[in-house]
Formats: C-alpha cells, sequence, structure tokens
C-alpha cells in the first residue's frame, strides 16, 4: 500500500502541505523498500528516516498548536505519538532478530497517515488559516 498524493490531501497551509509531501513520499520509499525486498538494513533506513521527519514536522504542528491554544492539542498529540510508537517497534523488530517484516506495520502507517491528515490536520490547518496563520508568522524552532 502506498500514499497517493492528490488534491484530497492537500489543506491549504503552506507549511503543512509541503511537510505531508515529504512524509508521503517516505512512506512510498519505506513500502517501496518492502514490496521490493530491498532487505532489512534499507527497510530499517526507510523507517528511520520516516521517523525522524515524522519528529520534526510533529514538534512543528506542536508549536503551532501551542501558540495558537489549539483545543483539541492532546488528542492530536497522542495521534503523533500512536505513529512514531508504531515506527519505534517497526524498527526494533527490524534490528533485533526478528525474521518478518512486519507487512501489518506498513499498513497502519499508510493508514494512519492519511486518515490522520484528512481529520485531524485537515482542523487544525482550518483553525490555523481561520486566524490568518500563514508560514511567515510560523515560531522558530
Amino acid at each position: 500500500m502506498s500514499v497517493e498524493w492528490n488534491d484530497s490531501l492537500f489543506l491549504s497551509h503552506d507549511s503543512m502541505d509541503d511537510d505531508h509531501r515529504q512524509m508521503a513520499a517516505l512512506i512510498n520509499k519505506l513500502y517501496l523498500s518492502v514490496k521490493e525486498n530491498f532487505g532489512r538494513e534499507a527497510i530499517c533506513r526507510a523507517a528511520q528516516n520516516l521517523s525522524e521527519f515524522s519528529r520534526t514536522h510533529f514538534d512543528h504542528e506542536k508549536r503551532l498548536m501551542e501558540r495558537y491554544n489549539y483545543p483539541d492539542i492532546m488528542r492530536h498529540l497522542w495521534q503523533h505519538r500512536e505513529l512514531l510508537d508504531e515506527l519505534n517497534l517497526l524498527i526494533y523488530s527490524l534490528e533485533g532478530a526478528s525474521a518478518n517484516i512486519r507487512a501489518d506495520a506498513i499498513e497502519f502507517i499508510d493508514n494512519w497517515f492519511t486518515i490522520h491528515l484528512r481529520d485531524s490536520d485537515a482542523k487544525l490547518a482550518y483553525f490555523l488559516n481561520s486566524l490568518g496563520h500563514d508560514a511567515e508568522s510560523e515560531p522558530a524552532a
């Protein structure tokens, strides 16, 4: 399963859309690594790259939610933790002795991304856009 980037995934918030495009590309790279059986190291590296980028993106969203007092911040952050936990489990299994690549983890990641983006991130983008937030007014890292 891979993420097909299309107009339904755009949130009309430039920095979030840019990050989401990059996340989709990293998810697709992970999926391709598994599908084409690039080997444990390549799959692990793809999962680590996705995890690292996700952490950066989630930190960015957290700063925005805190700065603008987003009312649903706790649920949103919990969802971020859910993905990071799944990625950590996948990486741990790849670094360990497990011989099986967890196909269910790849499916979970793909589904999580699409659902989270269309629901939670869409609500966050709407909230930020309603306040007149744009990329130039984002808090520094």
